[in-house]
């Protein structure tokens, strides 16, 4: 059982401006600590668009990646897998690399032209530097109160894919993003904290997803990318809605949530609510 957790952004799109040897890049990566009566154990969520900026950013925090434990990547864009290089670097034995088995796939967008925004590095390259890459479309069990999501269930009617595209049997598709995955910690007295790294899924339907996996009701935090960037205002308002009646205690929305959707969720939420930067720390 997770009596407490402790969350340090490593990277993300804002920086904080008292930390100005920290670099800020589009992506996300969370260094996330689970003590138990048994000690305290390191996990990775993410790990930023590249190598450079997560080992410059994990010195400067005083993160030993060597004591990661086992990395879930939420998906598999670029600004989230890659660090990953990094990480294994850092680690003279081999741990779980948890993702979908989609992760791996091409994957694009138009920005304005056809961009590949997949990860970076094949399976082959990254199980050469030592990692076991275990790719399941079900919840992986990290330990007692700590599991992935695995495939999320799509309930809503307004949290739509847009914009995506992937490559599957010779033909260029729409990419759903069925390798989008959250993490959720089960704390002690406490509830349920869901980290997600875009929440492509939609993030009412992680949450909902979350609480009927975990057979929990109490929601305690919701940290991450909401993937509202883009989001015009009658979806902000309905997720605004929808968030509020699952009555979590903290709301923490960064990297692709947008300035729009940000800024209206302090608005709803007030105090409740703490937009995460690079360098900050929360202790749960």
């Amino acid at each position: 059982m997770v009596k407490s957790l402790e969350l340090t952004v490593v990277v993300e799109d804002q920086r904080n401006p008292k930390m100005p040897d920290l670099q800020a890049k589009h992506g996300l990566c969370i260094f996330a600590e689970a003590k138990t009566n048994e000690g305290a154990f390191a996990f990775l969520i993410d790990t930023g668009p590249s190598s450079e900026t997560l080992k410059r950013n994990a010195n400067a925090l005083g993160i030993d990646l060597s004591e990661v434990k086992g990395v879930i990547l939420t998906h598999g864009h670029y600004d989230h897998t890659g660090g990953l290089p990094e990480v294994l670097k850092h680690i003279d034995r081999s741990i779980p690399i948890i993702a979908h088995p989609s992760a791996f796939e091409p994957k694009f967008s138009f920005k304005p032209t056809l961009t590949y925004i997949g990860v970076p590095f094949t399976k082959v390259e990254i199980e050469s530097l030592g990692a076991s890459l275990l790719l399941s479309r079900s919840p992986v069990q990290l330990m007692d109160g700590v599991s992935t999501t695995g495939e999320i269930e799509r309930v809503t009617s307004y949290e739509k894919i847009e914009g995506l595209w992937t490559v599957s049997r010779e033909r260029f598709l729409p990419d759903i993003l069925l390798d989008d995955q959250s993490v959720i910690f089960k704390i002690d007295g406490r509830g349920l904290v869901i980290i997600s790294g875009c929440a492509h899924s939609g993030i009412i339907n992680t949450v909902m997803h979350s609480k009927r996996l975990m057979k929990v009701e109490k929601i305690y935090a919701v940290i991450g990318g909401f993937h509202m960037i883009n989001a015009d205002e009658k979806r902000i308002r309905w997720t605004i809605d929808d968030l509020a009646a699952l009555n979590p205690e903290m709301i923490c929305p960064c990297h692709c949530t947008g300035k729009e959707a940000t800024e209206m969720f302090k608005s709803a939420f007030e105090e409740d609510c703490i937009p995460l930067r690079t360098g900050d720390t929360l202790e749960l």
